[in-house]
């Protein structure tokens, strides 16, 4: 199973921490630390994907729970009334996030904020997040990242003016979180609130031609 390597300190620093508890026979600890290793690995997973295909298709940026679609009068970065798709992460889900289409990274901004319980619906607004802006694609659209109580930190591997694929991994959320992501009305909404999804996986939407 391949694992993101930025969870290779949490899993060898659990390892070596083990191993020297191991030679001065402190059995319970060091059985303990080995099995945070383990966590550690199952929560850095980092599965391969293969988009369905159709380059007119949305996939899921992440795994876990659609917590609800509605109707927004608009984003700045986009023109006209939109769609909001939230996505809740528990400690179980994968939480790699990846581009739901074929895109350029127009814009990308760091928020700090508050580290609520992400299922709460404030937390969209007030938690700490990273928000990437995706343009020039089958349709533009806004991916939010945002923590939650156990989630402190947000990787973005992706910066302004690269170019995406749809499926690519473009950021970590450590330790449970949510993403949602704005859509023009010329996308299609193929989820409801309580669907699983998975990233690069599941058809999130359908681009009108």
């Amino acid at each position: 199973m391949r694992v993101a390597k930025e969870g290779l300190p949490f899993i060898l620093s659990s390892l070596a921490l083990a191993a020297v508890l191991l030679t001065f026979g402190w059995w319970p600890a060091a059985v303990l630390l080995l099995l945070f290793a383990a966590a550690f690995t199952f929560f850095f997973r980092d599965p391969e994907r293969v988009p369905p295909a159709g380059d007119h298709l949305l996939v899921s940026p992440a795994d876990g729970e659609v917590l609800g679609v509605e109707t927004v009068p608009g984003h700045p970065d986009l023109t006209g009334p939109a769609t909001k798709v939230t996505i809740f992460l528990s400690l179980l889900d994968v939480h790699l996030v990846r581009a739901p289409l074929a895109a350029t990274v127009a814009r990308a901004e760091y928020r700090a904020g508050k580290f609520l319980q992400a299922a709460r619906p404030e937390a969209g607004e007030l938690n700490e997040s990273r928000t990437l802006v995706l343009r020039g694609g089958p349709a533009d659209v806004v991916l939010k990242m945002s923590v939650g109580v156990a989630a402190r930190r947000i990787k973005a591997f992706v910066e302004p003016g690269d170019a995406v694929s749809r499926g690519q991994r473009i950021g970590l959320m450590y330790f449970g979180s949510r993403v949602e992501l704005t859509l023009p009305t010329t996308v299609t909404v193929r989820v409801g609130p309580h669907d699983k999804v998975k990233g690069g996986l599941t058809v999130l939407g359908e681009v009108r031609s």
